[in-house]
């Protein structure tokens, strides 16, 4: 599959789904990957708009304006983003965007990355997971803790020992509306790849745990 067929796809998931931030995400993501920059900034500030709190949004947002030579607008997301990432204890998004900030010369207030607003900090946020619960990466809340490796491998390792049995089951719904919706073919590369970037972003999973294109091709 190539890029623009690629594109079509997420954008015919988004429309079928216009209050979906992650479809409208993933739409803007396929764009910024396809250097169609000023297209993925215009659905990157719809999704924003729809949801202020998408940190991945804010930094994928801020790597297309500054694509464009927008700098000063790049810089604006990235702080925004920041705020948000560390509001929502998003560690791995938070790290990104302090770097993309630092690169730009602009250092991060310490304020930013100490404080937790009162009416976002789950209502559990001061005690330990017990021995069968996890604190979700996704949510940043205490859950079950999964029972079983998904996969078999690093990935399932992860999800695990990382992202709660509701977080999971909420992909579960989410990917059958991916594949139903993008008529994704998991026995294909190019359709393996898309599900799993649906789940890396669903889920808030590392980056690194995912092979990257060319690696798959």
């Amino acid at each position: 599959m190539n890029q623009d067929e690629r594109i079509e796809q997420f954008r015919k998931m988004a429309k079928a789904n216009p209050d979906d931030d992650l479809a409208h995400f993933a739409l803007g993501q396929a764009l910024a990957d396809a250097d169609r920059h000023g297209e993925a900034v215009n659905v990157l500030r719809h999704v924003v708009r729809m949801n202020d709190t998408y940190s991945r949004a804010w930094l994928l947002l801020g790597e297309s304006e500054a694509a464009l030579g927008d700098v000063d607008g790049a810089i604006e997301s990235w702080q925004k983003g920041h705020q948000v990432a560390v509001r929502r204890g998003d560690l791995l998004p938070a790290r990104e965007l302090k770097e993309a900030l630092a690169a730009q010369g602009v250092e991060v207030e310490e304020p930013l990355v100490t404080i937790l607003e009162p009416e976002a900090a789950p209502a559990d946020d001061d005690r330990e997971p017990g021995e069968d619960e996890v604190r979700c990466v996704r949510t940043r809340r205490i859950g079950k803790r999964m029972r079983f490796d998904p996969f078999g491998d690093a990935v399932g390792a992860f999800i695990q020992a990382n992202v709660s049995q509701e977080s999971w089951d909420a992909w579960m719904e989410m990917s059958i509306k991916v594949i139903n919706e993008l008529r994704l073919d998991l026995g294909d590369a190019a359709g393996q790849r898309t599900y799993d970037e649906h789940m890396q972003a669903f889920l808030n999973l590392p980056a690194d745990l995912f092979p990257a294109a060319d690696d798959q091709d």
